[in-house]
């Protein structure tokens, strides 16, 4: 009895690689955590059905990437605005809450969430879990049925959804979308989607759907085969957003009937425009209808917190919490200010390396100071002391309390210099949050869910 093959094989004995079978053989290697993940996605379905028989009304488009998702989400609902109202879902927030549900560039209430947490969300959970107490959702679950109900209140037409980690698995996954898109593949988050590139190229790839449009601005051609391997095998058609696009969408921004960028437009920053070409790209595919010089115009408005944010004159603040992000803060900072010494108040938080995140300042900074993050942050002291042996004779400080570290800058920064806060969101937000409370919560977030030992508890 013969067996057919359909090996990548030849002659020469070298092998075309079989991306999507690669990640069956994952599944099956750990076939206990990939089951467990996938059964949560058909729960989350499960659920929104039930909230949702008719489907929901809102369309969706995802969005997954290392860097610029946050942004070309943001970009997505500005320009889609041109066609009715729009929205967006995206996280981590900064300050509060809200800011990860917004509707035409504003964020909701404080009131429309609690209204909408305690009439209709909360009920459906807690009768689930009544019904099936295995069934409980957890945050990042109630919070995207949440924006479901948010969008269906405020009759929203288009909205974007940004991904958690990852893609394939991310319970993002688990919504009917109109078009999927990848901003790009980097470092980030190796311990949960895997040490190699073409790893977490699979992940976040595992977005794709059957008969949806797949938009990319990735660049690195090694991940660009994997991304078309995966789309080739589910029936996503692929449109890739490249040089040239960008070129192109530059040129638009620059022809003398543009009006000039507001000073806080994302566009004003060369790598943001990769971002900008990508969310027109998908816009144009989406509604045809629409006037380009429109969404040209809606785009360049588009603003979004923590992004080169100016908190008073001299200081700025950026969630670049990655190698990926540093680096073209690092650009972004030295093209706007060539002639400003810099100081630097860093935090960083998770599993990511600080000689990799902050490598980059070895160039830049004129003083760094490491701070603490409320939210799996590392030891600032521990963070210095992996920096010092390549960031050279720059001065180097760990002050554990954000608000001192802060204030510790301002009083040592001269006639030319300017500070900018950066790397984790939560030490930024420890830093600047005027809301105590708010502070208070997101500095012991999940301590309910936590033993005495620290174990995690239901």
């Amino acid at each position: 009895m013969s067996v057919a093959s359909d090996d990548s094989g030849n002659d020469s004995g070298s092998v075309i690689p079989n991306f999507p079978y690669y990640n069956t053989v994952d599944q099956i290697f750990h076939a206990e955590w990939s089951t467990a993940k996938l059964a949560r996605l058909e729960l989350l379905r499960r659920s929104i059905r039930a909230l949702w028989p008719q489907g929901h009304p809102t369309r969706l488009v995802h969005v997954a990437g290392t860097a610029g998702k946050g942004s070309t989400s943001r970009m997505l609902e500005i320009g889609l605005g041109a066609s009715g109202r729009s929205a967006a879902f995206m996280g981590p927030h900064l300050f509060d809450y809200r800011e990860r549900f917004s509707i035409d560039g504003e964020f909701v209430s404080q009131k429309a969430i609690h209204d909408l947490w305690q009439e209709r969300i909360q009920p459906f959970c807690v009768q689930m879990a009544a019904d099936h107490p295995q069934q409980v959702h957890t945050f990042h679950e109630v919070s995207i049925l949440l924006a479901l109900a948010l969008f269906e209140r405020y009759e929203v037409k288009w909205a974007a959804m940004e991904t958690g980690v990852g893609g394939r698995y991310d319970q993002t996954r688990a919504l009917d979308v109109a078009a999927t898109v990848l901003t790009n593949v980097g470092s980030d988050h190796a311990h949960m989607l895997g040490s190699t590139l073409w790893q977490r190229v699979l992940d976040k790839a595992g977005i794709a759907r059957p008969r949806v449009p797949f938009f990319t601005s990735e660049r690195d051609p090694a991940s660009l085969e994997i991304i078309r391997a995966i789309c080739h095998d589910v029936g996503a058609p692929l449109i890739v957003v490249d040089e040239e696009a960008v070129r192109s969408f530059r040129g638009k921004l620059q022809a003398p009937d543009h009006a000039p960028l507001p000073d806080q437009s994302l566009l004003t920053a060369s790598h943001q425009q990769w971002n900008g070409a990508l969310a027109l790209a998908t816009i144009n595919h989406l509604c045809p209808m629409l006037d380009e010089a429109v969404i040209l115009e809606r785009l360049s408005r588009a603003q979004l917190l923590g992004r080169f944010w100016r908190v008073e004159e001299g200081i700025y603040a950026d969630i670049a919490h990655n190698a990926e992000k540093m680096n073209v803060l690092m650009d972004e900072v030295e093209t706007k200010f060539p002639d400003k010494r810099k100081i630097f108040v860093v935090g960083i938080s998770g599993h990511r390396l600080a000689d990799e995140v902050f490598a980059s300042l070895a160039g830049v900074a004129k003083a760094v100071i490491v701070t603490a993050a409320s939210y799996k942050g590392q030891d600032p002291s521990l963070v210095r002391a992996s920096i010092e042996p390549w960031i050279g004779e720059i001065p180097t400080w760990a002050i554990a309390d954000p608000q001192e570290a802060l204030q510790a800058a301002k009083q040592m920064r001269g006639e030319q210099d300017m500070i900018v806060l950066t790397g984790s969101t939560y030490m930024i937000e420890q830093m600047l949050n005027p809301d105590s409370y708010l502070r208070y919560l997101h500095a012991t977030f999940g301590w309910r869910n936590r033993g005495a030992d620290g174990s995690v508890v239901i």
